[in-house]
């Protein structure tokens, strides 16, 4: 059994030693018989009990399961460049974090797929080559960090092209596959370059969509250099610089790979697309020799509600503890 605790033990073992110690105090001082005593004492241990354990989020390992695996290799390129943490995504949250938010769902949505990732700044870099894992595709979204604004340079669009045509072609050499393209950008160009077609690797791509974030509003970016978390300034008008989404470069990318484009404020947008894409592939399902982990914390919370309405009712009927 493994766990993966939603908050610190740190945290939760003293909150529940002081909670059980208050309730045991009230239920000593009460003038009863003392197997009532008793009983109540069992009742509160086992529901502060459970509530130690689901805060654990225990998972049981399963050896050697059936998963059900597409005919779709995926492929994420994503913009890492400071201004992808401009704070206008959802309520205020910078873009990254709906990034990530999309991408996890799309992970969720397209299991058994093959799923690899490619970032780029004022360089690019492959995190992840395609791989069955979606667990280490996942990880590798979370090293992704807002890059020093001492070391940020411009941002161009043409930066992850060679990575993108190396996996593309490696994709296109397996039997029966399709592969999905998820550009991820709020298109701004900020050193000089011109855009370069992408056209050239249309022939590698059988569907995704080129997914834009941002508003044409814009959002303020806070730097990261040292300690610093004041807002990122203009150097021209010595004001809070503010990132704007450019929509006609991302939709220029998304007509040369012939793909859709989509401004993306929630997960949701991308719903459609991804029924889409499951509607064109074909499953098959396979004994893999590998292990899966099922989080039963679930069950632990259907006990724990059963005890809590067990308490409830005695409190109604008793009006003590």
């Amino acid at each position: 059994m493994t766990t993966n605790p939603i908050l610190s033990n740190y945290i939760v073992i003293p909150v529940l030693a002081v909670v059980l110690a208050g309730l045991l105090v009230t239920v000593f001082r009460r003038r009863d018989k003392i197997w009532s005593k008793l009983l109540s004492v069992l009742r509160l241990v086992l529901i502060l009990g459970l509530a130690f354990m689901i805060n654990l989020r225990p998972s049981v390992k399963r050896y050697n399961a059936e998963i059900e695996l597409k005919n779709i290799d995926v492929l994420f390129v994503v913009d890492t460049t400071i201004s992808m943490w401009a704070e206008d995504y959802g309520s205020g949250q910078v873009r990254m974090d709906g990034v990530q938010e999309t991408c996890d769902y799309i992970l969720q949505e397209l299991a058994g797929s093959n799923f690899a990732l490619i970032r780029f700044d004022n360089r690019a870099q492959i995190l992840a080559p395609f791989t069955q894992d979606s667990r280490s595709v996942s990880d590798a979204f979370s090293t992704i960090k807002q890059p020093d604004t001492y070391y940020a340079r411009g941002s161009s669009l043409n930066v992850p092209v060679s990575d993108m045509k190396e996996l593309l072609i490696s994709s296109s050499k397996k039997e029966e596959r399709k592969t999905v393209v998820f550009f991820i950008s709020d298109g701004e160009i900020t050193d000089d370059s011109t855009l370069q077609s992408y056209a050239e690797l249309e022939q590698y791509v059988d569907g995704g969509a080129v997914l834009s974030f941002g508003t044409k509003e814009g959002g303020k970016m806070q730097a990261s250099s040292g300690y610093s978390r004041k807002y990122i300034q203009d150097p021209e008008t010595r004001s809070d610089a503010i990132s704007k989404v450019n929509e006609e470069n991302l939709e220029k990318i998304a007509k040369d790979l012939q793909i859709g484009y989509m401004n993306v404020r929630s997960k949701e947008d991308v719903i459609g697309e991804l029924e889409s894409i499951k509607s064109g592939s074909s499953i098959r399902m396979e004994e893999a020799e590998m292990v899966t982990y099922e989080d039963i914390t679930w069950i632990l919370g259907i006990v724990g509600a059963a005890l809590l309405i067990w308490e409830v009712i005695c409190i109604v009927l008793q009006r003590k503890l």
